[in-house]
């Protein structure tokens, strides 16, 4: 008859019950050591946490397949481990001394029953070989959609490409094979507001994305493939996702055999085990997420999936600062004399859509395949970069420029702003009489019926379109205004203002923005008040953009702390108190939610505490496992 938790570790001298507290990771309570009460703490608190489902199942999942079953062969056929297995168990609380020898805790004993052999049979053998995965495969394959959208591409009325634009996605991609694939990832970045659509035409938000950290889009996104509902790629539900992951993160530097991998999960969570294995770990194997070997029998979480797991699970930026290292690097370029851009792909995402701008994207591998033109360099001046600005994104001073683009760009510069049309009065101003002569005399402008005004400048009385008459004709007007990033057709809000604040923001000087900010704030109030609908569209993007100064959504810190709850995991408040005329910190360890309340252990006061929603205006998940004893009082 096993034996309960309680019984056996007192059997346990001081030094295994302190071993046993450091392998499993639990809080020692103060001042255990001193008498008999002291320990009686200690052993109550051993076993409150020993016996958590979580925990529990956790430590049992880490075993290595060896010890797993002589742990289970042990409480069947009270056949004892070998010495070295039976040390690792012991240290471990799964096996502790009964007085005459060895026993299995009453409640490890019935958390076995759940599993058979095969179940805990998942540790892949030694010596299974898995195929190597290229280093930031989901962050390159983000990175080479909007690589492709820069130009534009149509879609469809429900927000996918339209099948003929599907080709462009993939044309020369080896980041993409697939059609799903390319689509999947193209609705991450429209959710995350990274992708622009006006009149059926998608194109990459730039000063959205430039104006983060180029980890971001990749940490995102992971976030969204997570949580978001994917029905139509066929994946599994968002839930069985999140808790795969999960348990592939705790399994770090593990292979696993992936069958009965999936079986134990499936005891603890109702998994849906054929989508899974036939559609999600696919594609995170093809997204460089997890490797595997062929039949996808075994499989292991890759560097890259680590770091965006661990960033995604334990809100740990500082953490995985390494990892995303090469992604704030600018590699070198190599310009042909035929116009033709080399430069890796593994480098720093904003200067690759930088370069895009100015360049058509012909192939996107190890190295990135760019191909400029006098087409090229006039659509990057029309979507606002200054023609000072090209030669220094190509690489000058630092990198020769060959002769055919320093012509180029000396015919641009003696040719851009020949012409001004200013829109409003109708007027196109022209640089010298010569050539004001000159447009009143090509054909292709009749429609404009340019009447002389003086010298240089010309009525527009007809009904055509100047500037694009113009451009037709061969001549380069002064750009008029940069692209607009509104959300409406009308243009009537330009997100590229609200992108530029969040850049600054991020550059260090949010304190001299408050004034504007406020008036941004105002400005979507009334927004708010005159169109929902286009506010709630606003609300979507600004999250991404950071706006500093703003309070938490309610939303999001309940999700916080009902996840800290979930994982007994610490966190830190902003919290104001009732009384109190400014906000504290608080490091707590989340319990419950109840209706209004916080219910929560707060290590300030060492007691357990009631916290009022509506006062908590942020929340920081910690790294730091968190324990709450059973007393309790009211916060507030």
């Amino acid at each position: 008859m096993p034996l309960p938790h309680y019984q056996l570790l007192s059997n346990c001298s001081d030094e295994q019950l302190r071993v046993i507290c450091e392998r499993r990771r639990l809080p020692i309570p103060i001042r255990w050591e001193e008498g008999p009460e002291g320990r009686k703490r200690l052993l109550k608190t051993m076993v409150f946490h020993l016996e958590d489902h979580k925990r529990l199942s956790d430590a049992l999942a880490d075993l290595a397949t060896e010890a797993l079953l002589a742990l289970k062969h042990l409480v069947g056929e009270g056949t004892l481990p070998s010495a070295e297995l039976l040390a690792v168990l012991t240290d471990l609380g799964l096996v502790l001394p009964d007085g005459a020898g060895w026993a299995v805790p009453e409640r490890v004993a019935d958390a076995l029953e759940d599993f058979d052999d095969g179940a805990l049979s998942f540790q892949a053998p030694e010596g299974a070989k898995l195929r190597a995965a290229e280093p930031f495969r989901f962050s390159l394959a983000l990175t080479s959609v909007l690589l492709r959208c820069v130009a534009g591409i149509r879609v469809l009325k429900g927000g996918l490409p339209a099948k003929k634009e599907l080709s462009q996605l993939l044309h020369r991609n080896a980041m993409l094979q697939e059609e799903q694939d390319a689509t999947l990832l193209f609705t991450l970045l429209h959710r995350l507001g990274l992708l622009w659509n006006r009149d059926g035409r998608v194109e990459t938000l730039l000063p959205a994305v430039t104006s983060h950290p180029p980890r971001w889009v990749a940490e995102r996104a992971f976030a969204s493939l997570l949580e978001h509902d994917l029905k139509a790629w066929g994946m599994p539900p968002a839930e069985d996702r999140h808790f795969l992951v999960q348990h592939l993160l705790e399994r770090r530097g593990q292979t696993l055999a992936t069958q009965p991998f999936l079986a134990f999960l499936k005891t603890l969570h109702p998994l849906d085990e054929d989508r899974t294995r036939a559609v999600f770990l696919p594609f995170l194997n093809r997204m460089g997420i997890i490797r595997c070997d062929d039949g996808l029998a075994h499989l292991a979480l890759t560097d890259h999936g680590e770091a965006l797991a661990h960033e995604y699970l334990l809100r740990d930026l500082k953490g995985t600062a390494a990892h995303w290292q090469p992604l704030d690097q600018d590699q070198p370029l190599i310009l042909q004399p035929t116009l033709e851009l080399l430069t890796p792909l593994l480098q720093n995402p904003h200067r690759l859509l930088q370069l895009a701008q100015l360049a058509d994207v012909e192939s996107l591998d190890a190295m990135g395949t760019f191909r400029i033109s006098h087409a090229t360099l006039v659509r990057a001046l029309e979507s606002g970069v200054p023609l000072e600005e090209l030669s220094q994104r190509l690489g000058a001073p630092a990198l020769a420029l060959p002769q055919p683009l320093l012509q180029l760009l000396d015919d641009l510069s003696r040719r851009v702003g020949e012409v001004e049309v200013h829109q409003g009065v109708r007027l196109v101003r022209a640089r010298t009489p010569h050539l004001a002569d000159e447009l009143k005399l090509r054909p292709e402008l009749s429609p404009l019926k340019l009447a002389p005004l003086s010298d240089t400048v010309l009525e527009v009385r007809g009904d055509g379109n100047a500037h694009a008459l113009l451009k037709q004709a061969g001549f380069l007007p002064k750009p008029g205004r940069f692209l607009a990033m509104s959300l409406d057709s009308d243009e009537k809000l330009y997100l590229w203002a609200l992108a530029a604040l969040a850049f600054v923001d991020e550059k260090g000087m949010n304190h001299h923005l408050e004034p504007v900010q406020q008036m941004v704030r105002s400005a979507l109030q009334r927004l708010h008040d005159e169109d929902p609908a286009l506010y709630q569209e606003v609300q979507r993007r600004i999250p991404m953009l950071h706006l500093g100064g703003e309070d938490q959504l309610a939303e999001e810190v309940q999700r916080i702390l009902e996840y800290a709850a979930g994982h007994t995991l610490m966190v830190e408040l902003t919290y104001l108190p009732p009384a109190a005329h400014r906000t504290q910190l608080r490091r707590v360890s989340p319990r419950a939610i109840q209706e209004d309340h916080l219910l929560a252990f707060c290590h300030l006061h060492q007691e357990e505490m009631a916290f009022r929603l509506t006062r908590i205006q942020g929340v920081k998940l910690l790294n730091e496992r968190g324990w709450a004893p059973a007393n309790h009082s009211q916060a507030g």
